[in-house]
């Protein structure tokens, strides 16, 4: 009895252990692409502004030039152009336009996948054994194969006799990262952009349960989820559930049990005057007249959903929401409203 429970306590600690990793790895890609974006993005915001009237600047520097050739620069061009900053914005726009920005950015992106997070994650990744039972993520699986085969590299580049999927694993806002085109020669895959695309994308089926992990709880097959005998005694399981087998009877219940609570929602709603609901408004129907404070109760909120629903993006629960209830389709009233001019904000609940 002792090596039995010994052995089952072992059991369960393995598997506790192989979450705790998982849910590192998952943070850890999250840290370096938070940080990734932030950094590309203040680098954008700080290089690129915008010069105005620029065919009139080159016309006064032309002008000032031709005025006084044997000035300098600095007494000559930069009165012309409005001051030093304004030539080196106009730098900046041009760079933001052709491959020497593209560079940058994609230096930048690098730095954030640095040799500490990278030397964590290659470790990760030689301790847990990720499967799918899904071709559709096979890119990913080899991949995932593709950078340990080379996590002792130090090169810039990939092999070029490598296969290397791209497809379905790095995201089209990180091409242009990932990617160098040479002046002469086959593009060039970055080898450390890429392995920083290959774990987000392991992440974002992680946390859907495309892929999973051998010895894991939480992130186990979701197979394992359904009891053994599920297919033999299927319909004894959905009579103790009380759910119907046939897909358009429980997706009817489910309509109409959503659609009754966005009715109880949208009747308790107060009705704050700092927010307007109408299709006038030029960046979306909801308008905000003043920022409004988190509300207090929101991380509550946000803790509740991901105990009860995981790690499934509130992003994909709003968007099944609006495919089973047709809720974010006008109304036959909101569309009536429309032809006699009322605003179509007036709609309940097609509105919230």
């Amino acid at each position: 009895m002792r090596h039995v429970l010994l052995a089952a306590l072992l059991f369960q600690r393995q598997r506790e252990i192989t979450d705790t990793l998982v849910e590192l790895l998952n943070s850890t890609v999250h840290r370096i692409n938070a940080r990734a974006e932030k950094k590309v993005t203040e680098a954008f915001v700080a290089e690129f502004t915008k010069v105005r009237g620029k065919s009139g600047l080159l016309g006064k520097i032309a002008a000032a030039s031709l005025g006084a050739p044997d000035g300098s620069v600095r007494s000559v061009v930069f009165p012309a152009a409005g001051g030093e900053k304004t030539l080196k914005d106009l730098v900046a726009e041009m760079k933001a336009t052709n491959a020497e920005f593209a560079r940058s950015k994609r230096e930048v992106f690098k730095s954030s996948y640095s040799n500490h997070y990278r030397s964590g994650l290659m470790k990760l990744l030689g301790v847990l054994d990720f499967r799918s039972s899904n071709d559709q993520h096979k890119p990913v699986m080899d991949a995932l194969k593709l950078i340990e085969r080379h996590k002792d590299s130090s090169t810039t580049y990939l092999p070029l006799g490598e296969t290397i999927p791209l497809e379905g694993v790095v995201r089209k806002d990180r091409m242009e990262f990932a990617i160098f085109t040479p002046d002469k020669g086959p593009k060039r895959v970055m080898r450390t952009v890429y392995e920083a695309c290959v774990f987000q994308a392991l992440r974002d089926r992680l946390r859907c349960k495309e892929i999973w992990v051998v010895g894991a709880d939480k992130w186990r097959n979701p197979d394992d989820d359904l009891p053994g005998d599920f297919e033999v005694r299927r319909a004894e399981y959905y009579e103790k559930l009380n759910k119907p087998r046939e897909a358009k009877v429980f997706t009817a219940q489910l309509q109409a049990e959503i659609r009754a609570e966005l009715g109880a929602l949208d009747t308790k709603l107060p009705k704050p005057p700092w927010v307007t609901i109408s299709g006038k408004h030029r960046n979306g129907a909801i308008k905000f007249t003043e920022p409004e404070p988190e509300p207090k109760n929101l991380r509550k909120l946000k803790k509740a959903i991901r105990k009860k629903w995981g790690t499934v993006a509130l992003i994909d629960i709003l968007k099944e929401a609006a495919l089973r209830t047709g809720y974010s389709r006008p109304s036959p009233r909101s569309a009536r409203g429309r032809r006699r001019g009322e605003a179509p904000g007036t709609t309940r609940p097609a509105a919230i």
